[in-house]
């Protein structure tokens, strides 16, 4: 009886919690009109704030709605699925998911909110920034930096985070914008941290255990002090490190996904894994083993140990007491990268459990990161502008008929940094060089390849023109012009079978030479018979070298017996010189390859030449009228030299499409659409390589080239590098590419699409990619399709046709949302009495 009371009392705790006195003074700011930048320590309650604002406020609306952005898309999918179990009315905007966008609450990566921003139209009444520290961000702090700038007076912010040393810098910037903003914070943690070496642990593992991550496993759970969360620096340190963990521990209490879904979505090693209550989690797990199994066993607390890479530090808010970070580095894409303190202080902030735990442990060793190694982040901004977002603004002020070179200037002062950042729009700036500009790599300047075509014109190479036609349709360049293909005796010569040799056709007169082969066939005997060379006998089988045919048998026997080995050429005449008979054989109709040029006419290898494109990089001043070339480093530099806005400040075409999107992929996707014979159809299948990533890349893998078959992928590389040239631009190209291209990448998602993924899995165990990086290469393609269809229309042909071309192939991909149809783990697993610790007798 009083077993049930308690439990009674219990819940009801948990539905009358009481706001701490931080959370309200938030609560009231927000309702007061007022910005708030919140800082408390990760687990005190940030989100809570969000939640008390939405559970008595019912003024938000589909034309005043409440948007919550984060990080990445994994904790958005959480959010979604927590609020909408809460019963809230909750859309979702990840770019690969745009779902109920007309809800009063909006989950979303802040970059899906970017064009509201920009364009001031649906700005919310309310926008929440998540982990606000990423404006110190080396790739997206321009994107959260910009958020914050543009928008509306009339939307409130509210910025959320536990890692940031001088949040009173972010509300002088807001009050410098000219908004009312005030600082909430508390250092107090809800569960307080301790620091406890790894040899001091309370009970330690069994001597027979000499492995490192299983004496850390066991001495930690046979402490009491779990579940224990470690963080790896890479995949593949997560999965041994997991492994590891799992030999060691019994079989005493299996987690059972049931004969569902779930069960059959979980691979064998997942499930071999669970047996033991332990997991590792990294993003190439499938999307159902992530989101529908690891994370949700993991936030009820029923995994005893949890092995994540340390791209979860501002992730999925796993139900820990301990945590142990196992490294000072690790893997960022490419790259390895340093542990920062802040951080170490969000990685360590996972432990303990409020309203669970007293105390959360932070477990350490010899040489991994301890407590004190942790600290706030001083944010302070990247030195550099977000150049899609200015070229955009700019393009805004001159449709407004306003100078686009003080669009500019405004949202560069605007900016977090109080150092003027130069622009390159005036002579008299005090500017300084940028690293956001190089010379080309290896001296590989932009160049443009022409051909001579046929009406003797210089003209720029198009992709996509090859083709083959028969040679009588096609011109060769012969003696300083083009002529007829048949004229070409170089040409001829290379497509002589063996036992032949080149002749001319056309008996040598004054008219166009034709050029052919000739074959010795017969010998001239007494009364006018012939008897057959001894290459004519073999191919007509004829074994008798005495036998004579007349003139007449001859004509007939020969074009039957070399036909076959005269292909491709087709038998013309048979001709008599002395006593020799010749058969002859002309190539009309041999295919052979060829290029088209704009006048259609078909070129075998035409002459081509190689023009440096020189970029002009002045600009016209708007209020004095001189002409200034803009120092090498500044962003109009850059600007001009790629074409992206003209003299006169405005974008060019090529740079009203870079502004559309985010980094370089403009770029790329600009420069592919400028070729006129890029088909749409095989453009968006390749796009898929933009946002590919480094694993993608077959170089490395033995025999890696043999192990897909391209589509002509490639042709978006070339089309890039022949337009802006092998050069770096921070952040924008990286070897004439955006930053995140992964060559392959479109070869594989066609795979997929043709039911063809599992041989090519099976081909070879070098490779970087698994299941879960293959989801994410199509979901990210899908979601710039989806970006490209929803962008506005603009005076530019080609670029509408992508948008049609991109909205015909979303519609071939079912993506309704996967996470309202993602079956929950039943009641049975996560509401278990969790086993976070083990018995000796067990071991």
């Amino acid at each position: 009886m009083n077993n049930g009371f308690e439990q009674t009392f219990e819940g009801l705790q948990v539905n009358l919690r009481l706001p701490d006195l931080w959370q309200q003074e938030a609560v009231r700011a927000i309702r007061n009109g007022e910005d708030v930048v919140l800082s408390a320590p990760t687990g005190a309650g940030k989100t809570y704030v969000f939640e008390n604002l939405i559970d008595n406020d019912k003024s938000f609306s589909a034309s005043k709605q409440a948007v919550y952005t984060v990080p990445t898309r994994a904790l958005a999918n959480d959010k979604w699925r927590e609020w909408t179990k809460a019963g809230w009315k909750v859309g979702i905007a990840t770019g690969d998911l745009a779902e109920n966008l007309d809800a009063p609450v909006i989950v979303a990566t802040l970059e899906t909110q970017r064009e509201k921003l920009l364009s001031g139209q649906q700005a919310p009444g309310l926008l929440v920034i998540d982990e606000y520290q990423m404006i110190g961000d080396r790739i997206r702090g321009l994107n959260y930096e910009l958020a914050i700038a543009l928008a509306p007076a009339d939307t409130r912010l509210l910025l959320l985070s536990g890692s940031v040393g001088n949040p009173k810098r972010i509300a002088e910037w807001l009050k410098r914008l000219g908004r009312n903003a005030r600082v909430v914070s508390t250092l107090e943690r809800p569960v307080p941290l301790d620091e406890i070496p790894l040899e001091a642990l309370p009970n330690q593992a069994p001597r027979k255990y000499s492995n490192f991550w299983q004496r850390l496993a066991l001495g930690t759970l046979l402490s009491h002090y779990g579940p224990l969360l470690i963080f790896a620096p890479h995949r593949k340190a997560a999965e041994k490190i997991a492994w590891k963990v799992a030999e060691a521990f019994p079989d005493d209490n299996p987690i059972q996904l049931g004969k569902g879904e779930l069960e059959q979505a979980a691979s064998h090693d997942l499930s071999r894994l669970l047996r033991k209550r332990v997991a590792y989690h990294h993003s190439g797990l499938s999307f159902f083993e992530r989101g529908g199994i690891v994370e949700p066993l993991a936030k009820a607390g029923q995994l005893r140990v949890v092995v994540a890479t340390m791209g979860l530090a501002a992730g999925i808010n796993f139900s820990v007491r301990s945590v142990f970070v196992s490294d000072t580095t690790y893997q960022d894409g490419p790259f390895k990268r340093d542990v920062s303190p802040d951080e170490l202080l969000q990685m360590f902030g996972r432990a303990g459990r409020r309203g669970l735990d007293e105390t959360g442990y932070i477990i350490s060793g010899h040489k991994s990161p301890r407590l004190g190694d942790a600290h706030p982040l001083e944010l302070r901004r990247q030195n550099e502008i977000d150049w899609p977002t200015m070229i955009r603004r700019m393009h805004h002020a001159e449709e407004n008929g306003d100078s686009p070179f003080e669009a500019a200037r405004e949202l560069r002062d605007h900016l977090f940094s109080q150092q003027r950042i130069p622009l390159g729009f005036r002579s008299g700036e005090e500017e300084t060089e940028s690293k956001n500009e190089s010379e080309p790599l290896f001296g590989l300047k932009p160049l443009r390849k022409e051909i001579l075509n046929g009406k003797e014109e210089w003209e720029p190479t198009s992709p996509g023109r090859e083709t083959t036609v028969p040679l009588s349709q096609a011109l060769c360049h012969v003696r300083g012009c083009y002529r007829d293909a048949e004229s070409s005796s170089n040409l001829i010569a290379s497509l002589l079978p063996k036992r032949s040799r080149l002749t001319r056709l056309d008996g040598k007169g004054r008219g166009p030479r034709r050029y052919g082969l000739e074959i010795a066939a017969a010998t001239a005997e007494v009364n006018d018979t012939f008897r057959l060379t001894q290459f004519a006998r073999q191919l007509a089988g004829k074994k008798n070298d005495k036998q004579t045919y007349s003139f007449e048998e001859v004509e007939i026997l020969l074009p039957e017996v070399f036909a076959s080995h005269i292909a491709p050429a087709e038998f013309e005449a048979i001709q008599q010189r002395g006593r020799q008979l010749y058969l002859t054989g002309h190539f009309r109709n041999a295919a052979i390859n060829v290029y088209l040029d704009t006048n259609d006419l078909a070129l075998h290898e035409p002459v081509t030449r190689s023009v440096e494109i020189e970029s002009e990089t002045y600009y016209t001043d708007s209020e004095s009228g001189n002409m200034i070339d803009p120092k090498v480093g500044t962003p109009a530099h850059g600007w001009r030299k790629l074409g992206l806005i003209s003299d006169r400040g405005g974008p060019t075409a090529r740079g009203l499409i870079f502004s559309l999107f985010q980094g370089g992929e403009g770029l790329t996707i600009a420069a592919a659409l400028e070729d006129p014979h890029y088909p749409m159809e095989e453009l968006v299948l390749h796009l898929a390589n933009l946002r590919g990533g480094h694993r993608f890349e077959l170089d490395t893998v033995v025999g890696g080239d043999s192990l897909l078959e391209s589509i002509g992928s490639e042709r978006l590389a070339t089309a890039s590098r022949q337009t802006y040239g092998s050069v770096d631009y921070e952040g924008y190209l990286q070897f004439g590419l955006p930053p995140g291209y992964g060559e392959s990448a479109a070869e594989v998602i066609d795979l997929m699409l043709n039911g063809q993924l599992g041989q090519l899995l099976g081909k070879s165990a070098q490779l970087k990619f698994g299941s879960g990086d293959i989801e994410r290469c199509y979901v990210e393609w899908l979601s710039l399709l989806r970006h490209i269809q929803h962008a506005p229309n603009l005076e530019n042909e080609r670029w509408n046709e992508l948008k049609v071309a991109a909205s015909k192939e979303l519609k071939r991909h079912d993506r309704r949302n996967p996470l309202a149809t993602m079956p929950d783990l039943p009641a049975s697993v996560l509401q278990k009495h969790p086993q976070n610790s083990i018995n000796y007798k067990m071991l």
